[in-house]
């Protein structure tokens, strides 16, 4: 054990980029502002300009040069707004499916047709994230009235026409206490199920209050931890557990030495907005550059991006923690709350 410390201490970082995150690199990318709700917990605000379908497409290209550069596989996650409202949606994944992307659509389910699902299948997309709050009462007091039943409607035409729905759900004081009530509602509809912590920036920074405390946040965990998903409508029966806020590496305290894990944040991800602007995380807002003005390639570079690939430049608990290189922590919470991406994550029970 003493030999494998030594050998941790001294990995230099291009070995830990390799042997953390070895999965394809994902783009998360905002295709559009236009969206049909006005969800209170919403990170975006909606201001910049909808993009013309030639710089989206500017922007994919410089996505297959800088996978190229960095010799990675790609997946494209993509998000508005809603994207389902683009009018360059279909035309984006029928080049990325040129390009062998797997790609996922992250949206609030409520426009969902048979026509659509149908037309997106023909695609080559097979994830779609719809996202859930809770009961019907709770998710239509944060999503809008009529919200819910549009949604589980959704992710019912989306199941039926064989593609997987992840549901997802922001976590806040507001409806952490409906974890298993969201779940056993849609659960005949769904593959995979995955929450997240709020992160109060854009039309959320009034819930700043509402955010969980580390107490209400192990508890959270522990009651997703335990249960046993299962449902008689998916062919397997199953619906899988997605962990993938980076504290569960606390919440399981396992410790790995030689393994980079957690947040990918600087490591296997970058976010795309419709303007170009480019983030370290979708929820993290600050601009490492334009793609419309500089190759993502150079933009990997930055400053900013070296500072969150070194934890051991992490404050507050963050930096003496044990687990730091496998945790991370969440950047854009620590960020939210401090105005330093560096900080600890205030939520960690660690």
């Amino acid at each position: 054990m003493q030999r494998l410390w030594w050998w941790r201490w001294r990995l230099d970082y291009s070995v830990l980029k390799v042997w953390g995150f070895d999965g394809p690199f994902y783009l998360q990318w905002h295709i559009t502002e236009d969206c049909n709700l006005n969800c209170i917990h919403c990170y975006r605000e909606g201001n910049a300009a909808e993009p013309e379908i030639s710089d989206l497409m500017d922007v994919l290209k410089n996505f297959n040069r800088f996978l190229k550069s960095i010799r990675k596989r790609g997946r494209i996650q993509i998000s508005g707004g809603e994207p389902f409202l683009s009018e360059h949606l279909f035309s984006i994944l029928a080049e990325a499916k040129r390009s062998a992307y797997p790609v996922r659509v992250l949206s609030n389910g409520t426009v969902m047709s048979k026509d659509l699902a149908k037309h997106l299948n023909e695609s080559g997309c097979r994830i779609v994230q719809v996202s859930f709050e809770g009961s019907e009462e709770t998710h239509d007091k944060i999503r809008g009235v009529g919200s819910f039943k549009k949604a589980l409607d959704g992710a019912k035409i989306l199941n039926e026409e064989n593609i997987s729905v992840t549901a997802m759900m922001t976590v806040s004081d507001i409806n952490y206490k409906a974890l298993t009530e969201t779940i056993k509602l849609t659960t005949p509809y769904i593959r995979r199920f995955a929450f997240s912590r709020l992160v109060p920036w854009g039309r959320a920074l009034t819930l700043t209050d509402s955010m969980l405390t580390t107490k209400q946040v192990k508890s959270l965990f522990r009651e997703f931890y335990k249960l046993n998903l299962h449902t008689e409508n998916q062919k397997d029966g199953e619906v899988s557990k997605t962990y993938r806020d980076p504290l569960w590496q606390c919440f399981f305290g396992k410790l790995n030495p030689l393994l980079l894990g957690g947040c990918s944040i600087g490591y296997n991800g970058i976010c795309v907005d419709t303007d170009g602007t480019v983030y370290p995380c979708r929820r993290l807002p600050v601009s490492l550059g334009n793609v419309h003005d500089t190759d993502l390639t150079e933009i990997w570079k930055s400053e900013i991006l070296q500072e969150l690939r070194n934890r051991d430049l992490l404050k507050g608990k963050c930096r003496g923690c044990k687990l730091r290189w496998q945790c991370g922590g969440c950047r854009a919470i620590a960020y939210a709350k401090t105005g330093d991406y560096l900080s600890e994550d205030p939520q960690c029970f660690n």
